[in-house]
């Protein structure tokens, strides 16, 4: 797929086929995660692909953003100690932060390449999620992005075109 298709294709996809996700696509898709930019290449992420359809329930518990029965949910991590470690508070208060959204972004598109939809979900209970996967206090899971099978694909919504956005200097 190029570019430019998988950027304009992508959609946030809210209703899934009752399909799981081949072992290798959904390797596919983590390694398009861990080859995003990250500053100072201190790749202070983790990620947990949870494909057991009970955890996936017990996410959905406190997880308002989440419709529809997605085959995979990926959990996106900052981990905020190796962010301190190789980068001091820049790092850990922000960098990371950039570093796992261009993470997510790339699974977003990797996993449209391969005919899967994406959606990335903030609205769920962190707490719960650390408590559920027995995270570390320096690991904390900052988005949720379901995966599956679309169900149906919905239409582009309206985007603002560059003269509304972008100021062009010295043209």
């Amino acid at each position: 797929m190029k570019t430019f298709d998988a950027i304009k294709g992508r959609r946030s996809v809210r209703s899934y086929q009752d399909r799981k996700i081949p072992k290798e696509q959904l390797e596919k898709i983590m390694e398009a995660a861990i080859w995003s930019p990250s500053a100072s290449n201190a790749q202070a992420w983790e990620f947990i692909v949870v494909e057991n359809d009970a955890d996936i329930k017990k996410i959905k518990i406190f997880s308002p953003g989440i419709f529809g029965n997605p085959a995979v949910i990926v959990i996106v991590c900052r981990d905020l100690k190796r962010a301190y470690e190789l980068c001091d508070e820049l790092g850990r208060d922000t960098l990371s932060l950039m570093d796992i959204s261009m993470a997510s972004q790339n699974i977003m598109l990797a996993s449209h390449d391969l005919g899967i939809g994406s959606c990335a979900v903030r609205s769920f209970g962190i707490s719960a999620i650390k408590r559920l996967f027995d995270l570390p206090e320096h690991i904390n899971p900052e988005l949720l992005i379901t995966l599956g099978y679309p169900e149906k694909i919905p239409k582009p919504p309206r985007r603002r075109g560059v003269s509304e956005v972008v100021r062009w200097h010295n043209r």
